[in-house]
């Protein structure tokens, strides 16, 4: 007998589909309670996240817990078969606790402390905010820990913020002294000597201060310490109670001042909020879905073989969108499945009932202020669910690539941190998104991965703007294209180390210069409405045709042994080399020295797959833009999820291909026809084996 493969919940055999669900701002409208869990069947919800922000619901006074109305609500759920994400309530403290103790709310940078507003508003260190949350976590666990309708923990809620108390400052300076051993090591590693920033004592120091981009990307690494330090001793009180319950803390998709790919080493399952901006009028709604679908993979990749799930989504339109346009016909199901195509294994809600009051009244949510459970949004609900039902043996499958990307928050801190050259905003995740486009738009499928992660068994590796390196990285690059790896870097690679200090001898820097055999000598910063044209080589080895466009960053690159495949055809630097490509022991090294165009980057990827086979689709033909097929793979099964991000229908050529569509059961075997902004999935016997 086949086993059960291994699902986010432990022993719960389903696509999660559910919300968060807030019981405690209905407790005095029962009859409302009673309506959503009728409705919950309905629309085919099996997973609920609880108490997220329940903390005065649950302790309305210090020391004083009521949570008979948590156990009614639990109960219910284990009697309907449904599944249980509570939350620990720490996002959101109480106001009689922020007025009693003042000292657990934030500091900012300048040394004022916060009011009690919004949420996420205390100090990471405070000994008393800790304690209290250490009793509620501890009550939580001991009440409910063995409850059967528990599947997981979910640990506060969207971690952010920064605390500039004396007791963080302190907990700066000894994760500072724990890292660089002593002042003479710090002031090196920071160039304090600049504008006489040299600091004789810890306490000098202050992260509010801009000028030492090295002080700045510590703190940043320092804060993404603080809050996974922070989450550990939430868990303990949890695990203690229930060490089988997994735990997760909801991540905010490419968050530039978190790094989740550290945090995600603590989490037993990653989970993440998305809320994507599928509109059919917008023109780049293809580069969108792209730079969607990186962090789809981005997320997959943190925990290889291991599923992850939106913790939250919205299946209408979240109020904070400007203009507040409806989701159109097809928008949720393209965005659910499109997270379900890159491994995850649920798809969650926030919010499951629209509240009355408050800054999220507008929200979208399964269930509509008008309560109807024919309305458009709650029959999209319905339908996904029942989809849903049908995808079950898509549990356990996973996405096999030969193509990986680095993204790494602390190369992205070091390149935007440094003044001049990341001028633009969201420069470092813009690059990204471009290369990894003009796979993602083939159909060929991509693990994005941080530096530290193995690419050694990958085929191709691209580096967009891998500003820093570390030594360790630097060695295992070398290896890769020594032993006949194909790496794409592009401008803005190996410019300083890890504490951003600018390498001396040439860039690309810490050996990559060899590697390349290029020296990028200077980039030339254009202003936004400046190009420069790029001519192909002739006959260059790729079969690079047509004038190219740059923009941005315009590097100046000297050959050492590398091939131009292209050169600049204007400016002082016309006729220097653009694009090249260097042999290094078995391997081939290519160097983007611009920001190309996406049509002309997508060009230089199609030509080195037709030349060098190096990866391939996931299909034997080649569709529209726009159109994207990823593939997940058990054992014995494929399973093909094609989408249209276009408002064209497309038919597409099966090329012998053998596909039933999973919804239906209808077969597919000469031409797949796909509507606008349709999303499909397929099945059919594995062509490949783990």
């Amino acid at each position: 007998m086949k086993p059960e493969p291994e699902t986010i919940i432990r022993n719960f055999q389903k696509i999660l589909h559910g919300a968060d669900y807030n019981p405690d701002q209905w407790l005095d409208v029962p009859e409302v309670i009673d309506e959503d869990f009728r409705l919950m069947r309905v629309a085919g919800c099996n997973t609920f996240a609880l108490g997220i922000f329940a903390w005065t619901s649950y302790e309305p006074e210090e020391g004083n817990y009521r949570f008979d109305w948590l156990q009614g609500i639990m109960d219910r759920m284990a009697s309907q078969g449904n599944k249980v994400i509570l939350a620990t309530p720490s996002g959101s403290k109480p106001a009689w606790m922020s007025k009693r103790y003042p000292e657990i709310r934030r500091v900012n940078a300048l040394g004022l402390r916060d009011p009690h507003t919004r949420r996420h508003n205390h100090c990471w260190s405070s000994r008393i905010f800790r304690e209290k949350v250490r009793s509620i976590n501890t009550e939580l666990g001991r009440r409910f820990g063995n409850h059967p309708a528990l599947g997981m923990w979910h640990v506060s809620n969207e971690y952010q913020g920064h605390c500039y108390c004396d007791g963080c400052l302190n907990a700066f300076y000894q994760w500072l002294e724990k890292r660089y051993g002593d002042l003479d090591s710090l002031n090196r590693a920071w160039w304090s000597t600049f504008w006489n920033h040299t600091f004789t004592a810890w306490d000098e120091i202050h992260p509010g201060d801009a000028s030492l981009d090295g002080m700045q990307v510590d703190w940043l690494r320092f804060n993404s310490w603080q809050i996974g330090d922070f989450y550990q001793f939430e868990t303990q009180p949890l695990k203690a109670f229930s060490p089988e319950i997994p735990c997760t803390t909801n991540f905010m998709t490419l968050s530039p001042r978190i790094d989740y790919g550290y945090l995600s080493q603590f989490v037993d399952v990653v989970s993440d909020d998305q809320y994507p901006r599928f509109d059919p009028d917008d023109t780049k709604l293809v580069e969108q879905a792209a730079r969607i679908a990186l962090k789809h993979d981005l997320y997959r990749c943190f925990k290889p073989g291991k599923p992850w799930f939106l913790m939250e989504s919205c299946p209408g339109h979240p109020q904070w969108i400007k203009p507040n346009r409806l989701k159109r016909p097809g928008m949720h199901r393209l965005e659910m499945l499109q997270a379900i195509a890159h491994g995850a294994e649920g798809t969650c809600y926030f919010q499951w009932r629209k509240g009355r009051g408050g800054f999220e009244k507008f929200h979208g949510a399964v269930v509509d202020h008008d309560q109807n459970e024919q309305n458009r949004v709650f029959r999209s609900v319905v339908e996904l669910g029942a989809l849903y039902t049908k995808l079950t043996p898509v549990l356990g499958s996973r996405v096999r690539a030969r193509a990986a990307l680095i993204f790494d928050w602390e190369v992205r801190w070091n390149f935007e941190t440094s003044r001049g050259p990341a001028s633009e905003n969201d420069a470092y995740q813009r690059v990204a998104v471009d290369h990894y486009q003009s796979l993602w738009k083939r159909s060929i499928s991509v693990d994005v991965l941080r530096r530290e992660q193995d690419f050694s068994a990958y085929d191709l590796l691209i580096l967009p703007q891998t500003w820093a390196l570390t030594d360790d990285f630097t060695s295992r690059l070398t290896e890769f294209v020594r032993r006949g790896g194909t790496v794409v870097a592009t401008h803005y690679t190996g410019i300083t180390n890890d504490t951003n200090l600018c390498y001396t001898g040439g860039f690309p820097g810490n050996g990559l210069r060899e590697v390349f055999g290029i020296v990028d000598e200077e980039q030339d910063c254009l202003h936004s409405d400046e190009v420069r044209k790029i001519d192909p080589a002739d006959r260059n080895e790729l079969g690079l045709t047509g004038s190219m466009t740059a923009s941005e960053v315009c590097s100046v690159l000297h050959l050492e042994g590398a091939d131009a495949l292209a050169t600049f055809a204007s400016d002082f630097y016309a006729g220097s080399a653009a694009i090249t490509v260097n042999t290094f022991g078995d391997g081939r090294a290519y160097y983007v020295g611009a920001r190309l165009s996406p049509e002309d980057v997508s060009q230089f990827y199609d030509k080195l797959i037709q030349t060098t086979g190096v990866v391939e689709s996931v299909v034997p033909f080649r569709h529209p833009e726009g159109i994207n097929i990823q593939r997940r793979s058990t054992s014995d099964h494929d399973y093909y999820f094609v989408q249209n991000f276009t408002d064209s229908s497309h038919k597409l050529p099966m090329k012998g291909l053998h596909w039933k569509r999973v919804e239906d059961g209808a077969e597919i075997t000469t031409e797949l026809e796909i509507h606008p902004f349709e999303s499909q999935v397929y099945s059919c016997r594995s062509t490949q084996r783990s």
